[in-house]
């Protein structure tokens, strides 16, 4: 059995970690705007990724903060979509948008989607509410739950690794670009992303470390060449 070098060992174990921090990390659910007014009222679109092969999304979830509610939120439409809407009931009133006060107010919106599956499953889901008083406070995080064709059930929380949406809270008329005017879209759903000719250079590199390891080749000799398939065409 021809030994292989130590240095390749090395160069390879290398390449395996470059490729591993270059995979792309999974997407979060994402509010646009991601800041809205205190005491005032927004539209919101979040944004939901679609991360099983073969699966797609059939039922969202979206909870609003217990800790501080609000005491309107509505569904806008989205095609394809049937929302539903839970209420809880506070023991202290919270002010409505007109100036009237109520003790109930939403808990959840569900979405479940109705029709056939879409004909993009990759794409992400986008979906909208409308909502006010916004409260008085720094940040408003929003739990989600969103459930797959094939029964796997994913949790958006305020935590890593699955981390829920959040809305930045600010003065009146600090938004800025993200104020509410009453024409806000939804966040358009990100393009498939495309390998990039970098990714190809490192495969290709991890690659030829795989044969020169193989066949013995010295260390410097297996450098170099990782070092020429990274390079652009015709840079040499």
């Amino acid at each position: 059995m021809i030994p292989i070098p130590r240095t390749a060992v090395v160069a390879f174990g290398a390449v395996v970690a470059a490729v591993a921090l270059a995979s792309p990390a999974a997407a979060d659910v994402t509010v646009t705007p991601s800041a809205a007014p205190r005491g005032g009222s927004a539209e919101l679109a979040f944004q939901v990724p679609e991360e099983r092969t073969g699966a797609y999304t059939t039922k969202v979830e979206l909870v609003a903060p217990e800790a501080t509610p609000i005491a309107e939120i509505y569904p806008l439409s989205v095609d394809g979509w049937a929302p539903s809407t839970t209420t809880r009931t506070l023991d202290q009133p919270v002010e409505l948008i007109h100036g009237t006060r109520t003790t109930e107010v939403a808990a959840a919106i569900t979405w479940s989607r109705v029709g056939d599956p879409p004909a993009n499953p990759g794409r992400a889901v986008v979906l909208t509410i409308a909502l006010g008083p916004m409260p008085q406070t720094d940040r408003i995080a929003f739990s989600l739950v969103q459930t797959y064709s094939d029964g796997e059930v994913v949790r958006w929380a305020d935590q890593p690794g699955h981390r829920a949406p959040v809305v930045t809270l600010v003065d009146e008329g600090a938004v800025g670009g993200h104020e509410h005017d009453g024409d806000n879209a939804p966040a358009a759903a990100p393009a498939t992303p495309e390998k990039s000719d970098g990714m190809y250079g490192i495969l290709g590199a991890g690659l030829l470390l795989g044969l020169a390891a193989g066949l013995g080749l010295d260390g410097w000799l297996i450098l170099r060449a990782v070092r020429r398939a990274a390079l652009p065409a015709g840079s040499e």
